[in-house]
């Protein structure tokens, strides 16, 4: 019975092998925003000519349709201002159109990472997808070690049988998942509460980011735009008022030493009202629209 019970391991062992391989290969196959926003730069990078970056704040809240030029939104789900650079690097030599880069500085960006936030899984998107080199470590370099099998083999199913792929965004980058409008009162606390440090980390780390990209932007005369996005009043009023100050005073600061950059902040904007928001620190459609119309014109008018 021993004698069986090895000869059944040293047998399936492999097979089990060949099978976790076999899912790795078949989900890093399946069309992703990652993937898609990385090819489409390797192939599009020299011609564009304004460069949005930034969280989801901008995947949400910048459509590339409503600004003219060739402007593409490089945005993802809780990409941190350290991503964002990195993005920006990984084309350095290919960015021969570009005229503008704008990046949304909101209430959190300046002391946020993504490597230490609920969404750190997101981490291995860049380095499988965009080929960075972030982290060594096994469950940011492999695709089946981030979700549950069970979780894994419906992704697989739903591609390979009924060619659904994980690209929820526009041509041009825009997120199009939209799901409806949810609750502004309950989503403006729970919002400002996650987006509240309580330490204040990394704002050394980011200013010294921005001067790198400030210095890239003169370097090859480019216009860097910075802007604080809009929010529904629940948001705002839930907001603390020394990490607000704080980033509304740095960036400003930054603004005023670079005669290539601009700060505009839209955090209370009379302009958009509730009917513009999918939740309190989220555009909707329509609350996008808006906002791409106001920064072209700001582009535009410079």
């Amino acid at each position: 019975m021993r004698k069986f019970i090895i000869k059944s391991i040293f047998f399936f062992l492999p097979l089990f092998f060949i099978l976790i391989i076999l899912m790795e290969l078949m989900l890093r196959n399946i069309p992703n925003d990652y993937n898609y926003k990385n090819q489409y730069l390797k192939n599009n990078s020299n011609s564009i000519t304004k460069l949005f970056l930034g969280s989801s704040h901008t995947y949400y809240g910048i459509n590339p349709k409503y600004i003219s030029g060739k402007a593409f939104n490089a945005s993802h789900i809780s990409q941190t201002i350290n991503l964002d650079i990195e993005i920006l690097k990984k084309y350095r030599n290919n960015w021969k159109e570009l005229k503008t880069i704008i990046i949304p500085i909101d209430y959190f960006t300046l002391f946020a990472r993504l490597s230490k936030g609920k969404e750190k899984w997101r981490i291995k998107n860049y380095n499988l997808y965009y080929g960075m080199n972030l982290s060594n470590s096994l469950s940011n370099n492999l695709e089946i070690m981030n979700f549950s099998y069970k979780t894994n083999f419906k992704r697989i199913v739903s591609y390979y049988s009924q060619n659904k792929t994980s690209i929820t965004c526009s041509e041009l980058g825009f997120g199009t998942n939209y799901k409806g409008n949810v609750d502004l009162i309950e989503s403006g606390n729970t919002a400002a509460l996650r987006h509240t440090k309580k330490d204040l980390p990394y704002l050394k780390e980011s200013i010294n980011i921005l001067n790198e990209i400030l210095y890239f932007a003169s370097k090859n005369n480019i216009e860097v735009i910075f802007y604080t996005s809009p929010a529904y009043k629940t948001y705002v009023s839930n907001l603390n008022e020394k990490q607000l100050n704080l980033t509304i005073n740095k960036i400003t600061e930054l603004a005023d030493k670079n005669i290539n950059c601009t700060y505009i902040n839209l955090l209370e904007d009379i302009r958009f009202s509730s009917n513009d928001f999918r939740d309190a620190d989220h555009l909707n459609p329509r609350g996008a629209k808006k906002l791409s119309e106001i920064l072209d014109k700001l582009i535009s008018d410079r």
